[in-house]
């Protein structure tokens, strides 16, 4: 129950040829009422993003699960480096056609596998950021992830954003019409859930950090009201 193949989904999902800013949106499902976030909401993620990994101008940062570049490329213009990677083939085209620079090297790559090996890492980085992705990953998954990062970097901080908080799914599924296309998709093991995919219970991330040693910090996001941010750090 707790497994689906994601890179059929995402092969299929908003495969769309893109000529626009508003089409990069719409092909990750950054969308409110299918329009594009706000810039107000956009900016204020990656600011958010900026401060909790206290990214300077001399970082090297790995972002994982990257999709078409939306905001790796703005980060790549406050940080020295940035080593992004996506499954997805038709999203690593677009993040190289719209969203690339000199200091972008994008792969197409599972989060789920030896990405190290992707690049030509000479340092291994100390900051790792996965954005709004974590719900297609399983806690045995996550923890995998982890103990790689641990293999290579002593000391890091992964930054993961955009998480549904199970104890808030119901701010989402809030009409009976919604929350009855929920129940219907449990009861028939559809675990896509339209895209939203894994509802995580912080108890969850908590047990993760403590196996593995790790401080967490958990914090429900300012401008949704059923996603929450999850910062580990190794100190």
């Amino acid at each position: 129950m707790d497994k689906i193949d994601w890179n059929d989904f995402w092969v299929n999902y908003r495969n769309i040829e893109t000529h626009t800013e508003s089409d990069l949106y719409f092909q990750v499902g950054k969308t409110v009422n299918k329009s594009p976030v706000s810039q107000e909401v956009f900016e204020s993620a990656l600011q958010d993003i900026v401060k909790s990994l206290a990214v300077k101008k001399e970082d090297v940062i790995l972002e994982m699960c990257c999709g078409n570049g939306l905001l790796t490329y703005p980060l790549s213009q406050i940080a020295s480096k940035i080593f992004a990677f996506d499954f997805t083939p038709h999203l690593i085209e677009a993040a190289k056609k719209f969203k690339k620079n000199g200091s972008i090297d994008y792969h197409v790559g599972d989060a789920k596998s030896s990405f190290f090996d992707l690049f030509e890492i000479e340092d291994y980085p100390e900051k790792y950021l996965m954005s709004d992705s974590l719900c297609y990953f399983t806690p045995e998954e996550l923890k995998e992830i982890i103990i790689y990062i641990l293999s290579k970097r002593e000391k890091f901080v992964f930054y993961l954003t955009g998480v549904p908080n199970d104890a808030l799914k119901w701010n989402f599924y809030n009409t009976p019409e919604r929350k009855k296309v929920y129940l219907d998709g449990v009861a028939a093991g559809d675990l896509t859930n339209n895209g939203i995919a894994r509802w995580w219970k912080k108890a969850e991330l908590l047990k993760i950090a403590e196996e593995l040693d790790l401080k967490i910090t958990l914090k429900n996001q300012s401008h949704t009201n059923f996603r929450m941010d999850v910062l580990f750090e190794k100190e």
